[in-house]
């Protein structure tokens, strides 16, 4: 029988080849300064983080409310908080993208809850931030991140989404009006009144800030949606207890405990007066579309530690008087390992190509590392306009241009990235088990670490299962009139 098959959109160019759509737009000296960012986490993490790994697990196996302070000391001490902000702003990056996500793997091959935990909330705080458009905001976050490190007093904040009775929904907005949310604003005069709980909150204990998504109204959350921030010293708030998880003991889970904490009109990032509901499903998306992916290279990274585990395990015992890498049964487990790993790579790789080629500059011009550029990006005038109402709208406009094709394709492959990598690290925990045998279970060999670690990337960042029915509703059925979906 033929297939009747008539959506040739399906499977066109831009949607099958996200890498080769924006190859061309590469240059020499961008793929020489991503190369540099390599080089340069792997050696911090070999030289500095591994020796931190087993011995900060252990530790907080044994004692729950310790914290990994030595990591973040490290972090610190390496410039990694401001690894990502450009220099114009006073941080490190030279404006190339193109190797974040592959930093992130590089991390998670040695310890998957430093980017994800110790710094995730960091991390996905200042994609929340850039997506608002709120750039008074932004430029508070950077300085502020820079001069704590510069001073060795680190500034975190954290994104606080997930409540008692609300997870992967709250993420949604077509799943909102379900949630069972107890977080919510009252408007007051000068600002707004917080009372509820968030949970499950990565790196609660270490911020110094909390960036608070919330309602203004219970009964109609997708539509009364605010972002809020609180210092850590506000009167109202109180950090609860701390999770005792299976895996990433390094970051923290917190539960924030709000109790008529009042957050005065400049700390309100916006309100639902100040943004209509399609842009800040708008930002949503787009702030889902930057983690996925790099929970995608996290769970990448975790699947090349468990086969570099496996593999020094095959080299280094023997089995039936020869060692086991020599027997064909083990070369053909680690050869899948690897395979899995470069899968999985592949994917977040196309995800990556597809936000840098319509979303974010993968590059930034030259000029824009200048001290003339500094200069004129910090004064008087730049900044008046950046926080001044127009800068925001015409950023929002510019985003909203982004709605359609892009932003359904950018859905589509940032949750296959998701998907894949963290099924895959999953894998290849199971397989490096499985050649290891017992010596597998011991602590001391990192994998049984990696297996702890890997299921939690499977849920945060919207469940897989999510995921997939994301999938299917931006790439299979947006072409399919009437079809039902989530």
């Amino acid at each position: 029988m033929t297939p009747d098959f008539d959506d040739p959109n399906l499977f066109s160019f831009d949607d099958q080849f996200a890498s080769l759509v924006s190859l061309g737009r590469l240059k020499k000296r961008t793929m020489r300064i991503a190369r540099q960012d390599l080089e340069c986490m792997r050696r911090f993490c070999r030289d500095h983080l591994r020796p931190l790994t087993l011995k900060t697990d252990l530790t907080i196996q044994r004692d729950p409310k310790a914290l990994a302070l030595e990591m973040l000391d490290l972090a610190v001490k390496h410039n990694i908080l401001t690894r990502n902000i450009p220099k114009f702003m006073g941080g490190g990056s030279e404006g190339v993208y193109w190797s974040v996500n592959p930093c992130m793997e590089e991390a998670a091959a040695v310890e998957p809850a430093f980017m994800t935990g110790v710094l995730g909330g960091q991390n996905l705080g200042m994609v929340a931030l850039l997506c608002t458009g709120n750039f008074k905001k932004i430029d508070w976050f950077m300085e502020q991140t820079v001069q704590g490190e510069l001073s060795g007093t680190p500034f975190l904040i954290d994104t606080a989404i997930t409540e008692p009775m609300a997870g992967t929904d709250v993420e949604e907005n077509e799943l909102l009006p379900y949630a069972k949310l107890v977080t919510r604003a009252d408007r007051v005069s000068g600002g707004a009144v917080l009372n509820g709980r968030k949970c499950f909150i990565t790196g609660g204990h270490l911020a110094s800030w909390h960036l608070i998504i919330a309602p203004f109204d219970l009964h109609d959350p997708a539509n009364t949606l605010g972002m809020f921030l609180v210092p850590r010293n506000a009167e109202g708030f109180s950090l609860g207890r701390l999770e005792e998880k299976m895996g990433h003991k390094a970051g923290p889970a917190s539960e924030l405990i709000f109790e008529d904490c009042f957050v005065p009109d400049e700390n309100i990032v916006f309100s639902s007066t100040q943004l209509p509901v399609d842009q800040r499903d708008l930002l949503l998306q787009m702030v889902l579309g930057v983690s996925r992916i790099s929970v995608g290279a996290t769970g990448t990274g975790i699947a090349r530690g468990a086969f570099e585990s496996a593999l020094s395990f095959a080299k280094a015992n023997r089995w039936r008087g020869r060692t086991v890498i020599s027997h064909q049964w083990a070369q053909e487990i680690l050869t899948n390992m690897l395979m899995t790993v470069h899968q999985a790579r592949a994917m977040y790789m196309d995800a990556t190509h597809v936000l840098l080629s319509n979303f974010l500059p993968g590059a930034a011009p030259r000029y824009m590392n200048t001290r003339m550029f500094a200069r004129l990006y910090n004064s008087w005038t730049a900044r008046k306009f950046r926080h001044g109402n127009l800068a925001r709208r015409l950023f929002l406009k510019w985003v909203g241009q982004k709605l359609g094709p892009p932003m359904q394709r950018l859905q589509f492959y940032s949750s296959l990235a998701k998907v894949a990598g963290t099924d895959a690290g999953m894998e290849n925990c199971h397989r490096a088990l499985d050649l290891m045998g017992r010596a597998g279970l011991r602590h001391d060999s990192g994998a049984e670490k990696l297996f702890r670690d890997a299921k939690l990337c499977q849920i945060f960042e919207g469940t897989n299962q999510l995921n997939r029915l994301n999938m299917f509703k931006h790439f299979i059925a947006r072409d399919i009139p009437g079809l039902d979906t989530f």
